[in-house]
């Protein structure tokens, strides 16, 4: 087993060394939801010291998230600091409070945010998508020479 944990380990860091900055950003937010999702989990079995831990690790990744945005870049940017902040203070709140609701309000938020970058990313990698070569019967490229 542990050499199946080190080797998606591995995987994990050349996934992440690799990733595209749209992959990147929804890959930060599948972490803030898994660990607000854990932390709401150790919060109905009474594990305060899980939910602590998931709810630091989930503000964390928001603090990348926020830290990632190019504030010279005008209103949007100004606006996704503010929604980011709002989410952290739900964190904090929860966590203070050892409340789900805050929690299951950050979750919300997060998966409708991180599904609209995911159709961004995913339209924008469509746009970019290389034209493939018409191939024949025979397995052969055909090939466009204009002179």
């Amino acid at each position: 087993m542990a050499t199946s944990t080190a080797g998606y380990g591995v995987y994990k860091k050349v996934d992440v060394e690799t990733a595209s900055q749209g992959k990147l950003i929804v890959m930060l937010f599948n972490g803030a939801i898994q660990r607000a999702e854990e932390a709401k989990r150790q919060l109905e079995r009474g594990g305060v010291e899980g939910v602590h831990n998931n709810l630091i690790r989930a503000q964390d990744i928001i603090g990348e998230l926020r830290g990632a945005l190019n504030m010279s870049a005008g209103e949007l940017a100004r606006n996704l600091d503010r929604l980011y902040e709002y989410f952290q203070h739900l964190l904090i709140m929860a966590n203070i409070r050892k409340q789900v609701t805050p929690i299951e309000e950050c979750i919300r938020h997060l998966t409708s945010m991180r599904d609209t970058w995911n159709e961004l990313f995913d339209n924008i990698a469509k746009e970019e998508k290389p034209v493939t070569p018409h191939i024949n019967q025979h397995g052969a490229a055909l090939m466009n020479i204009q002179g």
